[in-house]
C-alpha cells in the first residue's frame, strides 16, 4: 500500500535520488545572556546569564548528550562560546572557535504587513526593500559557502554549530531561498536547536528549525518586541 502511495507522489519525479554517507549539521543558538551588561561591556563579550547557564546545562542533558556528536565549532562571542564549554565539559569534545559564526548585524526591522501585499506592490511599500534584500543575498551567499565548507570537512560525521540567530537565520533562508521578508518574518530562540542533513553529493534536507524541546517552558517573549529591540 505505501508503495502504491509513493508511486502516485507526483513530487517523486522530482525527488533527487539521496545516497549515504549523511553529514548531521545542528544549529545551536546562545542562550539567554546577561542583557543588564549591555551598557558596560562589548555586545561581544556579553556572558550567559543565570537563567542562560540553566538552559545551557538543560541543553546538554535532554539534547546535546543524546546525539552522538563527533566535532564542536562555536563563534568567537561569549555567549555562544560559554554555550558551547557547558556541553563540552560533559562531552570532553574540544571546541573549534571560527570567526565565521560570528553574529551578523542587522538592525533593520520594519514592521508591515507582508501578507496581503504582491511583490511589486511590496517592492513599492517597503522602504529599502531592494537594499535590504541585496544585503540578505550576500549573508545567504556567505552562509551557504560556510555550510559547504563543514559539509566538504566533516562527511559521514555529526557536528554542532554553536552561534546566533541571525546566522540561523541567513542559513536557512538562504537554503530556502526566500527573501528579506522570510528573514524578518522568522525568529530562532534562544537555545533552540536547528538540524540539516547533507547527502553524499550535497543534497541538503532541513530536518527541523528552532527545537526548543529540552526546555521545561516556552519562552515568555514578546516576539514582534523581541525582534525591534534586538
Amino acid at each position: 500500500m505505501f508503495k502504491q502511495v509513493m508511486a502516485r507522489n507526483p513530487y517523486k519525479k522530482i525527488q533527487p535520488e539521496t545516497s549515504e554517507p549523511y553529514t548531521l549539521i545542528y544549529l545551536v543558538r546562545h542562550c539567554q545572556p546577561e542583557y543588564k551588561l549591555e551598557d558596560e561591556m562589548e555586545d561581544e563579550l556579553l556572558p550567559l546569564s543565570r537563567i542562560g547557564i540553566r538552559q545551557a546545562k538543560l541543553l546538554t542533558k535532554n539534547k546535546l548528550s543524546k546525539l552522538e556528536i563527533d566535532r564542536i565549532y562555536s563563534s568567537e562571542l561569549q555567549r555562544a562560546r560559554q554555550t558551547a564549554e557547558i556541553y563540552s565539559k560533559k562531552s570532553g569534545h574540544r571546541i573549534k572557535t571560527d570567526p565565521r559564526l560570528n553574529e551578523i548585524d542587522w538592525d533593520i526591522w520594519y514592521k508591515m504587513k507582508y501578507f496581503n501585499m504582491t511583490d511589486k506592490t511590496r517592492v513599492k511599500r517597503v522602504r529599502g526593500y531592494k537594499g535590504m534584500d541585496k544585503i540578505l543575498s550576500k549573508y545567504q551567499d556567505q552562509s551557504r559557502r560556510l555550510l559547504a565548507d563543514y559539509w566538504l570537512k566533516n562527511r559521514n560525521k555529526k557536528i554542532i554549530l554553536f552561534c546566533h540567530g541571525n546566522l540561523i537565520r541567513s542559513m536557512v533562508t538562504g537554503i530556502l531561498n526566500t527573501d528579506v521578508v522570510g528573514f524578518l518574518s522568522m525568529e530562532i530562540y534562544q537555545s533552540s536547536v536547528t538540524k540539516l542533513v547533507i547527502d553524499r553529493d550535497g543534497y541538503i534536507k532541513i530536518n527541523y528549525i528552532n527545537s526548543i524541546s529540552h526546555l521545561p517552558h516556552r519562552p515568555a517573549e514578546d516576539l514582534f518586541h523581541f525582534a525591534i529591540i534586538q
